[in-house]
């Protein structure tokens, strides 16, 4: 658990010194980008569990348990929890400098899955560290600016390709 908590707060820091960041950062080249357009049909039902703190909704993988006071979806070092992008900072910026990084750390490790979820387009990121690796859910066409961020440890694929799957069945509940 502790190995989590590490790795989030780095990540918060990263976030955050990423916005104080150079825009003239160089971008490296030959990251897998899949542009097959994968349809994914959602519509909510009783399976789906709302992220704390958002109006985002997933059927996650068995054994994830709603953690009000983390604002995470959990199961033993596994989650799920919401981010959002606020000010002049966009998601898209966000993850160009996390893929510079990501070339930095483990070379060809980044990689981007254009989909449709509940009838508008996304992407789904993945994001390898040292011991972590985390798929990002974002909406493409401003459907909603939440983003659901799916970590897991890398001994742990199994559960790892359950969250990439369970991100498809994400819907958010407009007000």
């Amino acid at each position: 658990m502790n190995l989590i908590k590490s790795v989030l707060f780095v990540s918060v820091i990263f976030a955050t010194a990423s916005c104080s960041s150079s825009d003239s950062q160089k971008k490296v080249e030959g990251n897998e980008t899949n542009t097959k357009s994968e349809v994914v049909a959602s519509a909510k039902t009783t399976k789906h569990i709302k992220i704390p703190g958002s109006s985002l909704y997933i059927i996650p993988p068995a054994g994830f348990i709603d953690n009000i006071t983390t604002g995470q979806l959990t199961k033993e070092y596994s989650n799920f929890m919401r981010m959002q992008m606020f000010g002049d900072y966009t998601p898209q910026k966000y993850f160009d400098e996390l893929k510079v990084q990501a070339d930095k750390d483990f070379p060809g490790s980044w990689k981007e899955e254009k989909l449709t979820v509940d009838g508008h387009a996304a992407s789904i990121y993945t994001y390898k560290t040292s011991a972590v690796i985390q798929y990002y859910l974002a909406f493409t066409d401003g459907y909603t600016d939440e983003m659901i961020i799916a970590s897991f440890e890398e001994t742990e694929m199994e559960t790892g390709k359950e969250m990439y799957e369970a991100l498809k069945t994400v819907i958010a509940e407009k007000n």
